[in-house]
């Protein structure tokens, strides 16, 4: 009785009630922040833990006897060969083997294939390293997925103990110049890990070095000096014998792929003349052989008539319609320069 006389009543006892359930709505409130704060962190911390990288590799099919015009260029790339086929000869004269090929020059004269049947030549695996798969927003993230992509390459030869090929198209966007306008930190970053991997490798680690790119000017200096791209050499634009050359073994390697007869043409000069006229590269031809193709195709389906065997090949009338509407080159190809070729 005495308790319910010392008791809350009336307002006071409302006010105290409604104070505790604010505090709880409060509380509740808070909890429900917090836990959409958990969730925003874990979904953030799940994107930056992106899936591992992954690059192909492969065993190319192209020899340098697919690859016209450049027979020059072959022969000098095989003194680069002789240090990965050859490197105790090297240490009888107390030098080092070579460690890296520069190739230099237009777009579409066939660094990339060279690079592809050297792997093959050399019988070792082929990997191409894509800009597009290394660079990320995410800080430190790019040399990290180089540093990854180099290892790649090293437990693919510890485990087949066959040599890697690790292959870089358009390296002046990938190294370009440190400190340049141009350059931002992430791809420093990336030269710095490439040159360590160069500075630190020995031929039993099993990685060979082939850039290419279409503006030496913009690579970093320190990637060209002596003891890393040891050679490097220019892949100039065809002229008339080497179009002559890369068209032939273009139509011989299509016939090879199809294991068929594909081309009936008599006038090879004459196309080749033309598509000199034009400054087409090695792309540009097997692009024409690719549209000609293309548009047989398009006949083949939209016919109703059966088709006879004759119509099955490409003649030199069927290329020249396509050389003569492909667009010509408003400016003619850059007069490339001469760096360090091989010795």
């Amino acid at each position: 009785m005495d308790e319910d006389k010392k008791g809350l009543h009336g307002p006071d006892k409302e006010k105290i009630i409604s104070q505790y359930h604010q505090l709880a709505l409060t509380q509740s409130e808070t909890i429900k922040k917090q836990k959409q704060m958990i969730e925003f962190l874990k979904k953030k911390l799940e994107e930056r833990l992106e899936p591992s990288l992954e690059i192909a590799l492969s065993k190319e099919q192209i020899t340098y006897d697919d690859i016209g015009g450049l027979d020059r260029i072959v022969a000098e790339i095989r003194h680069f060969q002789y240090g990965i086929a050859y490197p105790k000869m090297y240490g009888v004269y107390g030098i080092d083997p070579p460690q890296g090929l520069l190739l230099y020059g237009p777009p579409g004269c066939g660094k990339t294939m060279i690079a592809k049947a050297m792997s093959n030549e050399l019988d070792c695996w082929f990997m191409e390293i894509p800009l597009t798969r290394i660079i990320s927003e995410y800080v430190g993230k790019a040399e990290r997925n180089l540093e990854q992509a180099l290892d790649l390459a090293k437990s693919k030869y510890a485990e087949s103990s066959k040599k890697v090929l690790i292959f870089v198209d358009e390296a002046e966007q990938m190294f370009k110049r440190r400190g340049s306008y141009l350059s931002h930190g992430v791809l420093d970053r990336c030269v710095s890990v490439w040159l360590r991997t160069m500075d630190g490798m020995g031929s039993s680690q099993g990685l060979i070095f082939v850039a290419a790119t279409n503006h030496l000017e913009e690579i970093d200096p320190a990637l060209l000096r002596a003891g890393r791209f040891d050679y490097i050499m220019p892949v100039p634009p065809p002229d008339l014998k080497a179009i002559t050359e890369i068209l032939l073994k273009q139509m011989v390697y299509k016939e090879k792929l199809a294991k068929r007869k594909i081309y009936q043409v008599g006038q090879v000069q004459e196309l080749a003349e033309l598509m000199h006229q034009k400054q087409m590269t090695g792309a540009d031809i097997a692009e024409v052989l690719k549209k000609a193709s293309l548009r047989r195709i398009g006949e083949f389906i939209e016919t109703e008539k059966d088709i006879t065997k004759a119509e099955t090949f490409i003649c030199a009338e069927d290329l020249q319609r396509i050389v003569i509407q492909y667009p010509s080159k408003v400016k003619k190809a850059e007069k490339i320069g001469f760096g360090r070729e091989s010795p």
